[in-house]
C-alpha cells in the first residue's frame, strides 16, 4: 500500500494594515506570499479605505484587545502551532506589544518561529532623516527589535534605531552589527553609484557576512514598495532559502513590479502574480562565514 506524504506549505502570520484600494500592508503582502507558495494569514492592525497619504481616508484601527482576541481564538483552535513566521509592519507603542505577545504565543508551540520586523518609522529627505512616528513609538521599536530574527529597515530607520547617520556601506554594516538580537538585517533604499550612473542597493548583514545587491534606480515614489520587499524576503526565508538567495529574489521581484508600475499613472504598485517568477538580482558576498539559513535555531 502506497504511503501518502503530506507537504504542508510554510505559514506566515502577517500583522499589518489592510486597505480596500491600494497595495500597502497586508493588501500586497498576503497575495504576494500566497503566490510564492506560502500560507499567508493576514491579521489586520487597521482597516482603511486606502493609503493614508491620500487626500481622503476613512477606516478604523484594530485595538490591542481585538488583536489579542483574534490571536487567542487562533490559539484555542490549535492554529498557532502551524505558524513558521510572524511578519509585522507599521506599529505604534499601543499595538506593538500585541505583536510581541503574538510572537511569544507562536513560539510556545514552535520555538523556531521567526519574527520578521519592518520597523516603519521614517525615511531620508535628501541627506536628512525624517521621522514620522512619535517618540514613544521610536522608544518601543528600539527595545522590541532585540526580539526580532529578521529586521528590514531602510537607511533612515537603521539610523533611528542605532542613533547614527550611516551613509556608506561600511557605516551601514557597522550600524547593523551594532544591533542586539536580529540574525539577519536587510537595509533597503541604499544609494549606489557605478559606471551606469545612479542606482539603488540593498545591504544585508548575516553574521560575519555582508551581502550586497544593486541595480538601476527607478526615481519615483510608490506606495507599498517596502511592504512588497519584506513580503518576498519572508516568503523566501520561511521556505528555507539562504540569505543571499532571498535578497537577490526580493530585489528582482520588486524591480520587476516597479518597472511595470513606472509606465502607469498613480503611486500604487501594478503587481501581477507572474512577478513572483522574476529573475533574481545578482548578489555579492563581501565577507565570509555565516549560517546558510536564517532562523532561531541557526
Amino acid at each position: 500500500m502506497a504511503t501518502t506524504v503530506s507537504c504542508v506549505s510554510p505559514t506566515v502570520l502577517s500583522l499589518q494594515s489592510h486597505v480596500v484600494q491600494g497595495t500597502v500592508g497586508n493588501s500586497i503582502a498576503v497575495p504576494v506570499m500566497r503566490v510564492m507558495g506560502v500560507r499567508a494569514w493576514g491579521m489586520p492592525t487597521a482597516l482603511l479605505s486606502n493609503h493614508n497619504g491620500r487626500s481622503s481616508v476613512a477606516g478604523i484601527p484594530i485595538d490591542a484587545q481585538q488583536i489579542n482576541g483574534m490571536v487567542d481564538a487562533l490559539n484555542s483552535n490549535g492554529e498557532l502551532k502551524h505558524v513558521d513566521a510572524v511578519l509585522s509592519g507599521y506599529l505604534t507603542a499601543l499595538t506593538g506589544p500585541t505583536v510581541l505577545r503574538t510572537v511569544e504565543k507562536c513560539r510556545e508551540h514552535h520555538p523556531d518561529a521567526m519574527w520578521v520586523c519592518d520597523p516603519v518609522m521614517g525615511d531620508m529627505v535628501g541627506d536628512q532623516v525624517r521621522t514620522y512616528v512619535p517618540d514613544d513609538t521610536v522608544a518601543f521599536m528600539k527595545e522590541a527589535v532585540q526580539s526580532a530574527d529578521v529586521l528590514v529597515p531602510n537607511v533612515a530607520e537603521l539610523g533611528i534605531l542605532t542613533d547614527t547617520m550611516p551613509l556608506t556601506i561600511d557605516e551601514i554594516v557597522d550600524a547593523a552589527r551594532g544591533l542586539d538580537g536580529p540574525k539577519f538585517v536587510v537595509v533597503t533604499s541604499v544609494p549606489h553609484q557605478d559606471e551606469n550612473g545612479d542606482g539603488l542597493a540593498m545591504v544585508a548583514v548575516a553574521g560575519e557576512r555582508t551581502i550586497v545587491t544593486h541595480g538601476p534606480l527607478i526615481d519615483r515614489h510608490f506606495n507599498g514598495a517596502g511592504d512588497l520587499t519584506t513580503a518576498v524576503l519572508t516568503a523566501q526565508l520561511v521556505a528555507g532559502e539562504s540569505p543571499e538567495t532571498a535578497l537577490g529574489k526580493a530585489a528582482g521581484v520588486v524591480h520587476a513590479v516597479l518597472e511595470r508600475t513606472w509606465n502607469h499613472p498613480g503611486d500604487e504598485l501594478d503587481w501581477s502574480p507572474e512577478d513572483a517568477s522574476a529573475q533574481p538580482w545578482k548578489t555579492e558576498i563581501l565577507a565570509p562565514s555565516a549560517p546558510s539559513r536564517v532562523g532561531r535555531s541557526s
